[in-house]
Formats: structure tokens, C-alpha cells, sequence
């Protein structure tokens, strides 16, 4: 069965790396995402800051707050461009043709997830490489008080980072997946992945920060778990740098609440954890379900 279940998932990615469109508008998000921080956002991260702030710092909160922004949203636009090839098969009906097969429904859905969730990470961790390989340039990769240095991407920080990359894959995949799942139409697909693409920087305070919306606004981007998901990016990112930095104004740590209350990193993993969870499980009865 594991071996039906390889197959299925080797053919989504058969059918991904063969359609250069496909290929060219899920790499096109990651653009669009740059050139909207820096059109939209640089400046208005950089103002957060006090006046007094050294020039070399704020290139270097410029950079993590691209770093954290371009991490959050892509994984989030990943999660939807590549539900392409699930809502492709469903308005050509090729699931129908899946489950007169010997095929359980659920090993169909789940290498829909399983590829979906690959090529997330695989994207979103080439975009963070990228984005260190920027900051090494840009040489704010390492910021220097009173002769002493601070990395924000140690070893450790990287690798935790890269943890988070695959609990935002995992959930946004999932979530997405579930959803996207009952749509058959292309026309409709590219809609709302038009739609959500565009606004989903904004609501998770990606491209905005969140202490700048209304509080209503603020504490209903706080539920959506792709903003934790940013939160928990921000807090490891920033984790190297003196405390006298990460405490002015407290604006980088910016508003990391949930229902209106404030929140730790530890309680953002929680609640991204569950929602992942509640997605995978929710995929799995679904199927059952149908199989009966």
C-alpha cells in the first residue's frame, strides 16, 4: 500500500515540474512578496523605529522583518499554488478514475498532502537561504555592540527557524488542502488564490505591522495561525541580539497576542501544533467518511 501511496505522490510532482506555468506562478508569489515589502513595507518598519536608531541597525531590522515576512507569507502562498494540480484532477474528474481503481480515497488525498507539504518546505527553505545569502551581502547578517557581536542566525537560531518553516508548511499545506479539496473549477481556484495571495502579507502583519492596525483588527489577525506561525519566525530571529534592542519600544517582538491576550513563543507552537492537527484529522475523517 505504501508503495501505491509513493506512486500517487511521485506523479503530483511529475505533474508540477512538467507544467512550466504551474512552476513560473508559484515561484512568482516569493516576487511579489519582495517587491510588495519593498514598495509597502521597508520604510514603515524602519519609522517604528526611534530616531536616534544607527543607520546599520535599521538595515539589519529592515532585513529580519523581510526575512520573517517573506518566511510567514510563503508558506502560506506555497500551501495555495500548489493545491493547483488537486483542483486541476477535480474538474478533469481523474479522481473518479482514482477510486475505481484499487485505491483507498484516503491514500489519494493524503499524496495530494504529503506533496503538497514537500515542495512547501522545499521552496520556503530556499527563499530563507536566499535570504541569509542577502543579509551576508547586505552585511547585516551580524550586528555589532560596543565591540562585541551578535549573530540573530546562529546555528541554533537557523535550525529552529527551519523547524518553524516545517510547522508553517505542515499547517498551511493541511489547511488548504482540506479546504481547496472540494473545489472543481480552475477559473474559481485562480480567484481566490489571487485573493488571498494578495491580502494574506497584510492580515498576518507581514507587510504592516500588527501594532499599527486597530485592535479589533490586530486581535483578529492574532487567531489566524499563520500569524503565529510569523510570531514564532520573528522571536527566533531576533533571539541573538542584545536584550536593550529587542526591548526598544518593543517593536519587534510587535503585538504576539491571541484572543487579546498576550502570548509566549512556546504558546504561538502550541496553537499552530493544534490547528495542523485538527486539519490532518479533519482530512482523515473526511476520508473515512467517503470510504464508507
Amino acid at each position: 500500500m505504501m508503495s501505491k501511496l509513493f506512486t500517487l505522490t511521485y506523479r503530483n510532482l511529475k505533474i508540477f515540474s512538467k507544467d512550466r506555468k504551474r512552476i513560473f506562478f508559484t515561484l512568482l508569489s516569493p516576487i511579489i512578496v519582495l517587491l510588495c515589502f519593498i514598495i509597502f513595507a521597508r520604510n514603515i518598519f524602519i519609522n517604528q523605529l526611534p530616531l536616534q536608531t544607527a543607520n546599520k541597525f535599521k538595515n539589519h531590522f529592515a532585513d529580519i522583518a523581510l526575512m520573517t515576512g517573506m518566511l510567514s507569507v510563503v508558506t502560506f502562498t506555497n500551501a495555495i499554488s500548489l493545491s493547483s494540480v488537486m483542483v486541476n484532477d477535480n474538474q478533469k474528474k481523474i479522481l473518479n478514475d482514482f477510486y475505481i481503481a484499487p485505491v483507498k480515497n484516503s491514500f489519494v488525498r493524503l499524496s495530494y498532502l504529503i506533496y503538497n507539504i514537500f515542495l512547501n518546505i522545499i521552496i520556503t527553505t530556499t527563499i530563507f537561504i536566499i535570504c541569509i545569502i542577502w543579509m551576508a551581502i547586505d552585511k547585516t547578517l551580524i550586528y555589532e555592540v560596543n565591540s562585541v557581536k551578535y549573530s540573530a542566525l546562529n546555528a541554533q537560531n537557523s535550525l529552529i527557524i527551519i523547524s518553524t518553516i516545517v510547522i508553517g508548511s505542515v499547517l498551511n499545506s493541511a489547511i488548504f488542502v482540506f479546504f481547496l479539496s472540494f473545489l472543481a473549477n480552475n477559473s474559481a481556484f485562480s480567484a481566490l488564490s489571487a485573493a488571498l495571495s494578495s491580502i494574506s502579507g497584510f492580515l498576518i502583519g507581514a507587510f504592516v505591522p500588527l501594532h499599527t492596525f486597530p485592535r479589533v483588527l490586530a486581535e483578529f489577525s492574532s487567531i489566524l495561525p499563520s500569524t503565529q506561525i510569523s510570531n514564532l519566525i520573528r522571536h527566533f530571529a531576533i533571539n541573538g541580539l542584545p536584550s536593550e534592542i529587542i526591548n526598544a519600544k518593543n517593536i519587534m517582538l510587535d503585538y504576539n497576542i491571541i484572543f487579546g491576550l498576550n502570548n509566549t513563543w512556546w504558546g504561538s507552537f502550541i496553537y499552530s501544533a493544534s490547528w495542523a492537527v485538527l486539519f490532518l484529522t479533519l482530512s482523515s475523517t473526511i476520508n473515512i467518511v467517503k470510504n464508507r
